[in-house]
């Protein structure tokens, strides 16, 4: 009966952990679900798996996803062509959404030879978007890495503003 009902408590924590969209409780419901598989082994006669479970699964590694979700709290953002960007009202919503800090950089204040290509531009000074704005179309564009997360909850923001066009960049591979 107990082992019946942990399975459900199971399934039922690992559908919360597949559509949850904040990462923090995202993790919560990592270790809850740990503690419940502890749980299982412990009621299976498994109690050395149970405790490797609850330390790694259940402490450890939660542990390690908060202190790297936690270093991700900037959203760095390059202006080139331009001074201003007539919707920072979206981008001042969507950080607020997504509990993060602009970092605002000004391609005239940053090293030419950084700035000069967008290629290895979003590895070398880590930054997640780029605005540049096209006197001629009257248009901006928003240049962007092709695999960035974050972007893609932006992008949904955006896509309704005809003059603002997102472009996804596959960024230079670089060995460290």
């Amino acid at each position: 009966m107990i082992k019946s009902f942990l399975l459900l408590v199971l399934l039922i924590v690992t559908l919360l952990t597949v559509i949850q969209k904040n990462n923090q409780k995202l993790v919560i419901y990592f270790s809850v679900f740990s503690l419940v598989a502890a749980s299982l082994y412990f009621y299976s006669h498994a109690p050395d798996v149970a405790l490797a479970e609850i330390a790694v699964g259940s402490a450890f590694i939660p542990l390690i996803f908060l202190i790297a979700i936690s270093k991700q709290r900037t959203f760095t953002v390059l202006l080139n062509n331009t001074d201003d960007f007539t919707y920072q009202y979206l981008v001042d919503e969507f950080l607020q959404e997504e509990n993060l800090k602009l970092k605002l950089l000004n391609a005239s204040n940053v090293d030419h030879e950084e700035a000069k290509s967008v290629s290895g531009v979003f590895r070398r000074l880590d930054v997640d978007l780029i605005i540049d704005y096209s006197h001629k179309k009257k248009k901006y564009y928003l240049l962007c890495k092709s695999d960035n997360k974050l972007i893609d909850r932006f992008e949904k923001k955006v896509n309704h503003v005809q003059k603002i066009r997102i472009i996804r960049h596959v960024d230079e591979v670089t060995l460290d």
